[in-house]
């Protein structure tokens, strides 16, 4: 009995216990979201989002719904704007030591999608804390 006991309060304490790995620097952070860029540019969402899964303290079934949403949601994308004929870095801001942001322009025939990835840093390592996009280009200038 007290093994179960010891096994079940392990099972509940592992998925917080269990926590992502992490960039040293914002240069590391930088070459995971040019990675990922380039795999959603590619149309390869589940790759782009496999590749910064370990980074993210997320469970990993969310960001497994995060890469399907996006392949739902991309035929829609692929019909208003046409297909993707590239991608940009734009901007790293930092919010803050413990905050940093990253957008990217990804381009179409006719018209384009920002992509804005930020990082945390909780102690002195980065990880991810979210990754999203949206029509609101706009939003690119001051």
């Amino acid at each position: 009995m007290k093994n179960a006991c010891i096994a079940f309060l392990l099972a509940l304490i592992a998925p917080v216990a269990s926590y992502a790995d992490d960039f040293a620097t914002l240069a590391d952070v930088r070459k995971a979201a040019d990675r990922a860029i380039a795999l959603f540019r590619e149309e390869k969402f589940v790759e782009g989002y496999d590749s910064l899964k370990p980074y993210w303290p997320l469970p990993a079934v969310e960001v497994d719904n995060m890469a399907n949403q996006t392949s739902v949601q991309w035929p829609l994308v692929r019909q208003r704007f046409g297909l993707s004929i590239g991608t940009e870095f734009v901007s790293q801001v930092e919010g803050g030591p413990s905050l940093a942001r990253l957008v990217y322009l990804q381009k179409f025939q006719r018209h384009a999608l920002r992509w804005v990835f930020t990082f945390y840093k909780p102690k002195d390592r980065w990880v991810i804390n979210s990754v999203s996009f949206d029509d609101q280009i706009q939003l690119l200038f001051p």
